[in-house]
């Protein structure tokens, strides 16, 4: 980009623009002199056009350049304010990464202590289960065993019932 100081330091180099213009030198009459001094070449044609181009540079510069200088400025802010916040995000991330991570051990470790609390009441009630199943058998034998003590005692009883009887 030209800055103007450059643009203006061009255009005072170059001649005056009236001793190029052809109706600032005419005759009375208002008709334009025809001598070679005083006609256009095709090198001053160029020079007009550069310079024209010079000066529509330094007005779309006078233009433009302070808009967006703002918007530059502006640009550089968010940008840094969306890193900050980029930056606080990912802190908070690894905050909860961290977080969650001493949670799932946290986890991990109740599951294995009710795991282990798990087994250890499963053994207690299979061993509860033998001793009740044992126990229902001598319950069972206990019956069967005074069943017979009895019917033996009412068999006694009635054979000396019979004896008695008898007699």
């Amino acid at each position: 980009m030209l800055k103007s100081s450059n643009i203006n330091s061009v255009l005072n180099e170059l001649p005056n623009e009236s001793a190029r213009d052809p109706t600032a030198q005419s005759n009375p009459n208002g008709k334009p002199k025809q001598d070679a001094e005083t006609c256009c070449s095709s090198q001053d044609n160029e020079v007009m056009a550069s310079l024209t181009a010079l000066q529509l540079s330094a007005g779309v510069l006078q233009i433009a350049e302070p808009p967006l200088n703002h918007v530059r400025t502006q640009l550089r802010e968010l940008i840094g304010r969306q890193n900050k916040t980029y930056i606080d995000l990912s802190k908070e991330k690894y905050k909860l990464d961290c977080s969650e991570v001493a949670r799932l051990n946290d986890m991990m470790s109740d599951v294995k202590r009710y795991k282990d609390k798990l087994t250890k009441i499963k053994k207690e009630m299979q061993s509860v289960y033998q001793r009740t199943k044992e126990l229902k058998k001598r319950a069972a034998n206990v019956a069967a065993c005074k069943q017979r003590d009895y019917q033996r005692k009412l068999e006694r009883l009635q054979h000396e019932e019979s004896l008695i009887g008898s007699q």
